[in-house]
């Protein structure tokens, strides 16, 4: 279970028993306490916690954390192909297992990047010895999550990122390092 929750970011919330935070009980609809929600970067609700023993908690976690990565590629190409037809850079993200990668997302994500973030096409791979995304952009051996951004047009994308952010980073900062990228130069195609 522990290691499932390491895709989470935990936010405790006092309520008093419904004497503080009354807002964030009405807006979730909490009747008793404790209540585990799930919701996106943005405070939308996925689901409740079912089921509390270890086994269902851990499923469910699991569960969860898929459903929120659908909108990542798991691989440079296919998101690259996506980027490639809509004219976007590509966002590769190599996750770790801590506490970091999970903030990073969540940043990611935040409103503040919504406007930036329609600019790229998202991957995302953990970060592992044995992940061969991870050998290709020579970050097998990383503590720490790394975020590129790269020309899905270029020859060779691993060998001249447009970007590379390592660390947490929060939305302020990314926001920053996304406006400092040069968008690289169409080469029109004759015909």
């Amino acid at each position: 279970m522990v290691e499932a929750s390491k895709s989470f970011v935990n936010v405790f919330v006092d309520c008093d028993w419904g004497r503080k935070n009354t807002k964030l009980t009405r807006k979730y609809g909490v009747l008793g306490y404790p209540t585990v929600l799930f919701t996106d970067s943005k405070g939308v609700l996925i689901e409740r916690l079912g089921k509390r023993d270890p086994a269902s908690v851990r499923a469910q976690m699991e569960k969860v954390a898929k459903a929120a990565m659908r909108s990542f590629h798991a691989t440079f190409e296919a998101a690259a192909a996506e980027a490639a037809k809509s004219d976007k850079l590509v966002l590769f993200l190599f996750a770790t297992k801590g506490r970091d990668s999970a903030e990073l997302e969540v940043a990611l994500f935040d409103d503040s990047l919504a406007e930036a973030m329609k600019g790229f096409v998202l991957a995302r791979v953990v970060i592992a010895e044995d992940n061969a995304e991870a050998k290709r952009f020579a970050v097998g051996s990383m503590e720490q999550p790394v975020v590129f951004v790269l020309d899905p047009a270029a020859e060779k994308p691993e060998a001249k990122p447009l970007k590379k952010i390592v660390g947490k980073k929060t939305a302020k900062e990314l926001l920053k390092e996304f406006q400092s990228i040069e968008r690289p130069e169409k080469v029109e195609k004759g015909g």
